[in-house]
């Protein structure tokens, strides 16, 4: 350094107890009596930087969990996200909400409401690996981010292990007894959505759908609207069969409409990826195994509504639905061994059999339970 000067931080170590402590040193040189001299001084910046601390804390953390914030989580996910774009990988997106935190706020106060929110953190945190993110966006909502998710199933495994583990009793220490379980949605990318908004915006409305299924459930986004559908399978590439939906395949049971709704979806996107199968190898096996997943979820989520309105056949359609799902993964691993099975037969029995056939000869046999009563001055005369 010929002239000049120069500053930096250093951290120090004390010499009687080895604690360690920043400061700030700043080189500069001068001339004494006709020689260059460099002279150096130390500033203790403890305290600078503990406020410094104090103010990054405040900005991007939850004071009262000690989670990330929205701020925080945003710049995150914004991050994961243009990753994920560039090593062409696939992130999920869980939108965590309490169903019972009210009546404990309501029935023992604030100070227990903290409690449980503070014990609810750690236990999500305890489900998630280095790289993922979790935080406090609200009262007792969270959001967490998942990074390089495999398989659709993957991202369903780790919000079925945060579900029962807040599923479990909490004991405060002065030994009060506390019960909330949760509603959790999962948008993933690129299979739902391809933007930051509509990640949040598809997970939010799969968190709600759960909360209005009777909350303690996991629900994977739905896309229902012809407008939303469309990137989705445009990218898909060009396939000689689509399924079109038509209004009339409605059973009038809004949630297993829906439901069938995405299963169209997910079977022209799959029927895309085939084309394009010995390009993109890994997209085939995503929309393979997002097909055949929420298949899996809906079939669960019928039988359960059809058990609810004493549906007089439920036990042998969901003999039928077992069946159907046991032949796909048969196919699906004869396909992969090369054992008489083409990759074209396992799609064509997922798409036409499992989803088309089912839906329009089988699931008819229920739609009369869903049909509205008529009274009798509504019949013609």
């Amino acid at each position: 350094m010929a002239q000049g000067c120069c500053r930096f931080e250093w951290l120090q170590r004390r010499v009687d107890n080895h604690a360690v402590f920043a400061t700030e040193v700043l080189l500069s040189t001068l001339a004494l009596d006709g020689e260059p001299v460099l002279q150096a001084s130390v500033r203790d910046i403890t305290e600078r930087k503990r406020l410094e601390d104090e103010v990054r804390q405040l900005a991007f953390y939850d004071p009262l969990t000690h989670m990330p914030n929205r701020r925080l989580f945003h710049d995150r996910l914004g991050q994961t996200l243009s990753r994920a774009r560039r090593n062409q990988s696939r992130m999920a997106l869980l939108v965590i909400d309490l169903d019972k935190f009210k009546p404990v706020n309501d029935d023992y106060g604030h100070e227990a409401g903290d409690w449980l929110l503070q014990a609810v953190a750690r236990r999500i945190e305890s489900c998630l690996r280095a790289s993922d993110t979790a935080a406090r966006v609200g009262g007792d909502e969270f959001l967490v981010l998942l990074p390089d998710v495999q398989k659709s199933q993957d991202a369903l495994a780790v919000a079925e292990k945060i579900r029962a583990e807040l599923e479990r009793e909490f004991v405060t220490p002065s030994e009060l007894q506390l019960h909330a379980s949760s509603s959790i949605g999962i948008a993933i990318y690129p299979d739902d959505a391809n933007t930051e908004q509509d990640l949040l915006r598809l997970g939010d409305r799969a968190m709600y759908r759960a909360k209005n299924l009777g909350g303690h459930l996991v629900e994977q986004c739905v896309l229902s609207s012809a407008a939303e559908l469309g990137d989705d399978i445009s990218n898909a590439g060009q396939s000689v069969l689509r399924l079109s939906w038509k209004e009339a395949f409605a059973c009038g049971q809004p949630v297993i409409d829906d439901e069938h709704r995405e299963l169209f979806r997910l079977g022209n996107v799959l029927l895309g990826k085939r084309v394009t199968r010995t390009q993109e190898p890994g997209q085939f096996e995503a929309a393979f195994d997002t097909l055949l997943t929420h298949v899996v979820q809906h079939f669960a989520h019928e039988e359960s509504i059809l058990a609810a309105h004493a549906y007089e056949h439920l036990a042998e359609h969901a003999q039928i639905h077992r069946s159907l799902v046991a032949q796909a993964l048969e196919l699906r691993q004869r396909s992969s061994e090369q054992d008489g099975v083409s990759v074209g037969d396992l799609v064509d029995f997922l798409v036409t059999d499992v989803v088309a056939r089912h839906m329009l000869g089988e699931d008819r046999k229920f739609a009369s339970l869903f049909e509205p009563v008529k009274r009798p001055h509504d019949r013609a005369a």
